[in-house]
This record gives structure tokens, sequence and C-alpha cells, in this order.
């Protein structure tokens, strides 16, 4: 599934922000140093760092549907997760590379939910929005200077970029529908 959103985010930057993959590479590698060096046209790079639940999101209601032969079904709602990733542009100028973020940024904030044009098969299957937040002061690194020098690279401007996803654990039970009930009642001894 998270090949899957990976190619659906490089489908919304290509076709709703209109990158021409001739021309720039777009990435999902670690921005280490190694990698960047190797970097020899412009590239945008979508690390994913963090994947977690949602517990804002998390619920504890049941989804009932009936079918037609007198049966419901009761199925736990989806789980929601957090991916969260960190999105550099690497360029041989500066100026460029500010230019472009601030392009991709614009896009990715335009598109608070992944368009349903742009997602793959299986996520278009999942039946519930898959919803976007783009550059939050309250992603988790606290001090973006510390996961760059973990990567034994140079600090680069970027965006922080969270998707969440549902995650369906396939709970449900199936049984009768019910239409009637029976009360007893007693006489006090």
């Amino acid at each position: 599934m998270l090949n899957d959103l990976n190619e659906s985010i490089k489908q919304l930057l290509v076709k709703k922000g209109e990158i021409d993959t001739g021309v720039i590479d777009i990435a999902f590698e670690i921005p280490n140093h190694e990698w960047s060096a190797s970097r020899s046209k412009p590239t945008i790079d979508i690390y994913l760092y963090d994947i977690r639940e949602n517990l804002r999101l998390r619920g504890t209601e049941w989804a009932v549907n009936k079918d037609g032969n007198g049966h419901a079904t009761r199925k736990k709602n989806p789980s929601r997760i957090d991916v969260s990733y960190l999105v550099t542009v690497w360029t041989s100028d500066v100026m460029d590379e500010h230019r472009l973020l601030w392009h991709i940024m614009a896009v990715l904030f335009h598109h608070k939910e992944l368009p349903e044009d742009i997602l793959s098969a299986d996520l278009r299957q999942m039946n519930y929005p898959i919803k976007t937040l783009t550059a939050q002061s309250d992603g988790l690194f606290s001090n973006p200077a510390d996961f760059w020098s973990a990567l034994d690279n140079e600090i680069k401007p970027s965006i922080n970029y969270v998707v969440t996803m549902p995650l369906d654990d396939s709970i449900s039970f199936t049984a009768p529908i019910v239409r009637t009930s029976e009360l007893e009642m007693k006489q006090k001894a």
C-alpha cells in the first residue's frame, strides 16, 4: 500500500503540479550525503520517515451494512494511519531550489485530499478520503538540524507532508437481522 501511496503522490506532482519528469526527477530515497552527491539533475525527494496511528481519528464505532437476504454485517471502521514525508528539492542553483520547493508546497496545500484521479486502483477501493497536511508546525522534527546531522548531510529547507490513510483491520461479524425481542418479567419473591 505504501508503494501505491508513493506513486499517487508522484502523480499528484506530475499531473496537478505539472512537473516534467524528463527534466526533474522524483525520488523516494533517504537524503543522506552519499545519495545527494549522486544527483546529476534537479530532484524532488519525498522521504518517508514516520508511520503512526492518528489517535485523534481513532474511532470505536462500528458500521452496519444490511443485505437483501435478511443479514447484517457489523464491521469495525478502519484505523487511521499518518504517513509522514520530508519533501526536499536538490538542484545546483539555490534560487531554482527555492522556486521549485515553493511550487511543490503550493500544489500540496491546494490538495487537502488526494484527488481520486491520481490514486492507484487499490487506494481508490478504500472508500475513505485520503487526507493530507502540509507544512504544519506540529511535525516530528523539533530541531531539523538533528535530522540532517543524523544523515551526515547539510541542512536543507524542507516541507513536512503528512498523509492520513485508512487501515482496514477487516474485523467484521455477519448475522441474521433480529426483528423481535423478548421481554421476560418475573415476580419478586
